[in-house]
């Protein structure tokens, strides 16, 4: 996931498509991968939609804690 966010246009629809992608590739379920990714970035496993969170956020805060949970 964070290989696809750094690479991007950072807007909430191409975040969405990356999102897809990586369910696509992993064969995951959108809750194993956002409600993980909600739990790294903001503490909490309930947000509003993923997409709409990491475009507010911003790229750098996003890869930068990320980074910090790899």
């Amino acid at each position: 996931m964070r290989k696809r966010l750094a690479d991007i246009e950072w807007n909430r629809a191409a975040l969405s498509g990356a999102i897809k992608e990586t369910l696509a590739a992993s064969g995951l379920k959108m809750p194993q991968v956002a409600i993980p990714l909600r739990v790294v970035l903001l503490g909490q496993p309930q947000t509003p939609s993923i997409d709409a969170v990491l475009e507010v956020m911003g790229r750098n805060l996003v890869l930068t804690r990320l980074d910090r949970r790899l």
